[in-house]
């Protein structure tokens, strides 16, 4: 069959004692012909009027007859096989049919949708010269070269522009608020860049996404090929035949949206594959052409493959990016440990640091409310503004991080001068008598799509079209976001609360010098004062276990008594596998409630000399005295059982724990150490998490 047969609406085939009703709740694209079975695969219920075409069985004679009529009894038996305890098909089958006195081969894909079930097919036409496989090949290993997001997905639109020939070939990207924008775009010479387009999320409802994140796959070869009709048998209820949902089928004839979408571009054909993230669409690549383009499904099958691939890349390369803006805050963290010895001031902090986190947080102001106090630094609200959002907060969200792209429409800044401000991230500072909060500020969207937490590296501007109706579109856009900030990503809040932390014993520091300086008579608040300060200093406020500050203390104790006495000694590192998800899914408190939980199990197995620290985030060190390499395997192994038992009512399932094992060797410092532990903790997680990996030769 020749590829341009596929745009071109085959006869229609019928019987003369055709008795059919038509069913006008869809209709299909002429490029195939489909089934609709009963939920036993008994019987076919429905059919396109186009069968006879491609099964050389009309429509009306397959009505009321079993599948094996139409697929042969070995296929249909396939089909009976793997849908009775599956939604599809694990892949697509195949069959032979004489159509135009030539053999032709036909792809069948199947699928239950409510009641009944769908059964697709469509044409292979040959791909005469063209070598698919190494195609595929050579696109997947430049995929696999890939060093940032940018770079891969400009990949990506090269190689499914190169598979299915069409005119050109976008990535879009959907945000939280369900808005748009164009991150990556290959298209033929002579074509008008869209590159940096926006979309409002009006335009894509939130229930469409959703579906098309299920039905991962959208195909339009010719958007004026006559749609054909779907029948319904004559025994079949009207109501009933109007309540089938195709809209999971590739054949399905193109909505009004679609079709709005084509016309925008000035296109008529169209290919749409999804990317899936881990909470719903993260987006989708689309090619369109300006003529009808004839795409036979296994040029649509590889291009779904380099997409698939392409989506793993994608999520790996971010995780990367993430653990590179923590490593930066935590370098910063580690510079306020001295800060709090040397006793400086939340205001001198924020002079100090001020512009570094704004850089990283893409903020354009901060400010730290403490007892003693409010501090600001760059584009900020009224001090009178920033007190009554810090009472609000502690009014209705407790200890918990706040963060909001659109501060004005929240009860606690109802009424308030914001200076302009958009975009509220606040962390709190924790203690047992704290009113204190970390906040960021955020100004207006600034059309800028951002990778990561750098800007000057990995921010993509947005742009409206030259088209009119994309004009229009980004217009629509424009009124959307207006009065919003861009959205804080969840790597951000987890930074800030690791911040707040931090300045949580700044704040406690400068208290007690206050304290000192203006109470010295009263020695019994200053002592009760200072004790409130050593434990801070040397504790976890969330877990009660020792900090990141007391367990670095620990560590050099140990080094040091290991190259006196020539003892050896295990550093383990464990990180709670897929911690973001949970506090994704089951919100802050469940998150903090785990992390206590966590901190609790794994200290009930430690030995008597065994020692236990929050590291930060999600990540834990034990430094376990006197430990050979099987020693520090052993007591790994019973933390690790020790977590994968650990429930907590907020979330049904457990969780589990990756961790590495790092033995002290002669020449090491407390850095080497610690990053070869962390270095086997990620080996632990690409190798599967819930597992231990050890230094041994490295």
């Amino acid at each position: 069959m020749k590829p341009d047969l596929l745009l071109q609406a085959p006869e229609v085939i019928q019987s003369p004692a055709a008795r059919l009703m038509p069913n006008t709740a869809f209709s299909i694209q002429p490029c195939g012909c489909l089934l609709v079975l009963d939920k036993d695969l008994t019987r076919i219920v429905q059919c396109s009027a186009n069968t006879g075409h491609f099964l050389r069985v009309a429509a009306d004679e397959l009505l009321d007859q079993r599948p094996d009529r139409a697929l042969g009894n070995r296929l249909a038996g396939r089909l009976r096989s793997e849908l009775r305890s599956s939604g599809r098909l694990s892949g697509p089958l195949s069959m032979q049919k004489d159509i135009k006195g030539r053999k032709t081969r036909l792809q069948v894909n199947a699928f239950r949708s409510g009641k009944v079930v769908i059964v697709e097919i469509e044409p292979i036409t040959p791909l005469g010269n063209r070598r698919l496989m190494g195609t595929v090949n050579q696109w997947l290993t430049k995929l696999a070269r890939a060093a940032t997001p940018g770079a891969l997905m400009d990949v990506l639109v090269a190689g499914v522009r190169d598979i299915t020939r069409f005119e050109r070939s976008l990535v879009f990207h959907f945000d939280d608020q369900g808005h748009g924008v164009c991150l990556a775009e290959n298209l033929a010479k002579g074509l008008m860049p869209v590159l940096g387009q926006r979309f409002a999320a009006s335009g894509y409802p939130a229930e469409q996404r959703e579906k098309f994140a299920e039905q991962e796959i959208r195909s339009i070869p010719d958007l004026d090929a006559d749609a054909v009709p779907v029948f319904s048998s004559s025994v079949l209820p009207a109501g009933e035949a109007g309540r089938t949902d195709a809209s999971g089928a590739v054949l399905r004839a193109p909505s009004r949206r679609q079709r709005s979408f084509l016309d925008d571009f000035k296109a008529r054909s169209l290919l749409s594959i999804a990317i899936a993230g881990q909470t719903g669409l993260w987006g989708m690549v689309t090619c369109i052409s300006a003529t009808p383009t004839p795409l036979t499904p296994t040029l649509r099958d590889a291009a779904r493959t380099l997409v698939t691939m392409a989506t793993q890349r994608l999520f790996l390369l971010k995780a990367r990016m993430e653990s590179r803006f923590l490593l930066q805050v935590q370098e910063s963290r580690d510079y306020l440990v001295e800060d709090v010895k040397a006793g400086l001031s939340p205001s001198a902090m924020l002079e100090k640091y001020g512009n570094e986190w704004l850089t990283f947080f893409r903020a354009g102001g901060l400010a730290c409310k403490t007892k003693g106090g409010i501090s600001g630094f760059g584009v900020t609200p009224p001090l009178k503004s920033i007190a009554q959002i810090a009472r609000g907060l502690e009014q209705r969200h407790g200890q918990g991080v706040c963060a909001s792209y659109r501060l004005k429409d929240e009860p606690v800044a109802e009424g308030l001068d914001l200076n302009g401000c958009c975009g509220l991230l606040a962390a709190p500072l924790p203690g047992e008598d704290s009113e204190g909060w970390l906040m960021f500020f955020r100004l207006e969207h600034d059309k800028a799509f951002y990778w990561a937490g750098r800007p000057e590296s990995d921010a993509l501007v947005s742009s409206p079209a030259r088209e009119q109706d994309l004009r229009r579109t980004f217009g629509t856009w424009l009124a959307e976001v207006r009065g919003t900030s861009e959205p804080w990503k969840p790597v951000e809040c987890q930074a800030a609360a690791d911040l707040g932390e931090d300045i949580a014993l700044l704040a406690s520091a400068s208290e007690i010098t206050r304290l000192n300086e203006m109470l010295r008579e009263e020695q019994q608040a200053l002592a009760k004062a200072n004790e409130k300060l050593r434990e801070a200093a040397s504790h976890d406020s969330l877990t009660g276990i020792w900090n990141r500050y007391r367990t670095e203390q620990e560590l050099d104790k140990e080094l040091a008594k290991a190259r006196r006495h020539k003892l050896p000694f295990c550093v383990l590192l464990l990180d709670i596998d897929h911690f973001k998800k949970v506090n994704d899914s089951w919100g802050h408190e469940a998150g903090d409630e785990l992390l206590r939980q966590v901190a609790f199990a794994a200290r009930g197995v430690l030995r008597q000399e065994d020692h236990i620290g929050r590291w930060g985030g999600e990540e834990f060190v034990v430094v376990a005295t006197g430990a050979s390499r099987e020693d520090g395997v052993v007591l790994a192994e019973r933390i690790r059982a020790a977590i994968a038992d650990v429930r907590i009512s907020q979330m049904p399932e457990g969780v589990t724990a990756s961790i590495g094992v790092a033995t002290w060797r002669p020449d090491d410092k407390r850095k080497e150490l610690v990053a070869r532990a962390d270095k086997t903790m990620y080996a632990a997680k690409s190798g599967g998490r819930n597992r231990i990996e050890t230094d041994q030769g490295l």
